[in-house]
């Protein structure tokens, strides 16, 4: 595109572009946000470019007309830097549908691979803008992230559902890793990163419920609380659920999932999210126990 330009920003031009981020923050969140909710904006960005992030602008003349915000994907704990994340990027209508976009993807791109990462990623709404352009690049969808609300009990009532100890959980994490190739497909993880991930939730308060059937553990499902970044909401994450083979499909996971979401909304969570692989068997048991689809997180490889 003519009198387009790459550009870094001075220190000026970084506030008012975190002051541009703010403000478009409920057209990025496809109207999930409102201005009048969200936390002030030194809260909201008080980690803004503070873990070796990257900043690139689009500049036309003196003017900023776009820009791209990215860095080490900080969710990858046990990645080692090996993967990086796009966290915003923006241009101004007036440049949209004419290539500004990809150009501010592909600098953000050619920076990330030059920084060794082997992967990048980034968190969308399906069929929104960001996501189409993502798509056009070669991004793949790599992980779904869910929503739901209270649900309704199951009425088996040879499902006992109880809070669980730390015990519970090494007791069935046996069968939770007795394959790892299944492991990754359904969760993405190794068996070593799941244990390393759920013990580090306990340890910041994370719950444990256990589902017995005539005093046998037949479920489990790890979850907590977290306050939301952009609100002082509290919300819910399902960080594990899992069933024992033979018990699949008999309603264990959604009476679960219901005593989870019941004991959240005594506590003022109105909404609890559950990621997983998509298009995996966790996909399809979120769709079929009623979750909404809230947002994509595509991956792109940057080894080619």
């Amino acid at each position: 595109m003519q009198n387009l330009l790459i550009d870094r920003p001075s220190e000026e031009e970084k506030f008012e572009i975190m002051k541009k981020m703010y403000y478009s923050i409920p057209e990025s969140s496809s109207g999930r946000y409102s201005l009048p909710d969200l936390r002030p904006m030194d809260e909201v960005y008080s980690d803004f470019l503070k873990r070796g992030d990257s900043l690139i602008v689009l500049r036309s003349g003196e003017e900023i007309v776009g820009h791209v915000h990215s860095g080490p994907q900080i969710d990858e704990r046990l990645a080692f830097g090996r993967s990086g994340h796009i966290y915003d990027l923006f241009v101004s209508d007036i440049y949209r549908r004419r290539g500004a976009g990809k150009l501010l993807l592909s600098a953000s791109l050619e920076e990330l691979k030059r920084s060794s990462y082997l992967t990048v990623t980034a968190n969308t709404y399906r069929l929104g803008a960001g996501w189409r352009l993502l798509k056009s690049d070669g991004f793949e969808e790599k992980k779904i992230c869910f929503s739901v609300g209270r649900t309704h009990h199951v009425a088996d009532r040879r499902l006992e559902v109880m809070r669980g100890i730390r015990e519970d959980l090494r007791s069935v994490f046996f069968e939770i890793s007795s394959s790892p190739e299944v492991l990754r497909s359904q969760m993405s993880m190794t068996p070593s990163e799941l244990f390393f991930t759920l013990n580090e939730t306990l340890d910041s308060g994370g719950r444990i419920l256990i589902c017995r059937r005539d005093e046998k553990a037949v479920g489990i499902l790890i979850y907590s609380v977290f306050e939301d970044l952009m609100t002082y909401n509290l919300l819910g994450y399902i960080e594990l659920v899992f069933v024992m083979p033979h018990f699949r499909g008999k309603g264990v996971a959604k009476k679960l999932l219901s005593f989870a979401t019941n004991d959240l909304s005594g506590e003022g969570v109105d909404e609890t999210f559950f990621e997983c692989v998509f298009d995996s068997d966790y996909h399809n048991w979120s769709k079929a126990v009623g979750m909404s689809e809230f947002s994509i997180l595509l991956e792109k490889s940057l080894q080619q």
